[in-house]
């Protein structure tokens, strides 16, 4: 979309506000909501799982530590330790039907 300009947050609250005819302190209590909901869904004590409206699942994907290992510089063909990295998690959002045929 050539010209347009992408919304900033307060633009994102006043026309969510506007949409739902709700004022701009409980379209912010919304939000606060949901992202206390997915705090407690993908947390460490969560299911690790959150479907939002038919629009996106979110899912968390554990990554395992990885050791340090031996490789070579490609450059000077010299050996070298290569860290290794600590164990994490990572969040992943698929979109789902509802909205892919918002876009398409």
């Amino acid at each position: 979309m050539p010209g347009a300009s992408k919304m900033t947050k307060p633009q994102f609250v006043a026309a969510m506000a506007e949409k739902a005819g709700l004022d701009k302190r409980q379209v912010t209590a919304v939000f606060d909501a949901l992202s206390a909901l997915i705090k407690d869904q993908l947390g460490p004590n969560g299911p690790g799982e959150l479907v939002v409206l038919n629009l996106l699942k979110l899912k968390v994907k554990e990554t395992p530590a990885t050791q340090d290992r031996e490789g070579v510089n490609p450059f000077t063909k010299e050996k070298q330790i290569i860290k290794g990295k600590p164990a994490s998690r990572k969040v992943k959002a698929t979109p789902m039907k509802g909205l892919k045929d918002l876009v398409a």
